[in-house]
């Protein structure tokens, strides 16, 4: 995926998908900077490894250097209590089983009540509301696709939220673009699939 800010491009988000056995695993890789009048508005390198086993969540890790600072998060899950253990920078604690790692290439983030956070493990709430169905051209490329907003907070009480916009391929079940705003205008957009045998 391709990171644009006000429609300059100005890093990538990739995932690397392995199947092996009964387990699936999404390597991801996201870098970019962001500028403004020439100063570092905010800079992300970070690395994270989902595994899968039988379709279920059993492992997350991730390390991130943002704006020179690290953060991290270490998930396990406890299948006795079904329940998510999370070592991160910015939340140390358990998740309900039901809950999703954030990260755009996993559809099922708009099923899920609770979000948590790629980079640190924090727990966001969040509701998808269905917005249209919408041809989306990506480069030559005609997509048929359904958008969806997507709003998430810290508490669900919480007045202070964040909005996303997300287009949803029909045919491949792939989240083809996110754009959101904040200090500028973002997105995220699917600049290449390949398959591998």
């Amino acid at each position: 995926m391709d990171i644009l800010r006000n429609g300059k491009k100005i890093g990538y988000s990739k995932y690397n998908m392995i199947a092996k056995n009964n387990f699936f695993i999404v390597k991801n890789e996201t870098n970019f900077v962001a500028k403004i009048i020439g100063l570092n508005l905010l800079s992300i390198d970070s690395f994270s490894t989902e595994t899968y086993k039988n379709g279920k969540l059993v492992k997350y890790k991730s390390r991130t250097i943002q704006n020179k600072k690290t953060k991290y998060n270490d998930l396990s899950v406890n299948e006795k209590n079904k329940i998510f253990n999370i070592k991160g920078s910015s939340f140390s604690g358990i998740a309900p089983y039901n809950a999703l790692i954030g990260n755009w290439w996993n559809h099922n983030i708009l099923q899920s009540e609770i979000i948590i956070s790629p980079l640190s493990g924090s727990l966001k709430f969040q509701e998808v509301y269905f917005l249209s169905n919408e041809i989306l051209k990506i480069e030559k490329k005609i997509y048929d696709t359904s958008r969806f907003k997507i709003v998430m907070k810290k508490k669900k009480d919480d007045k202070k939220k964040e909005e996303f916009n997300v287009w949803l391929d029909e045919k491949s079940k792939i989240i083809l673009k996110v754009s959101y705003s904040k200090l500028g205008n973002w997105e995220y957009i699917v600049k290449n699939i390949e398959k591998f045998n």
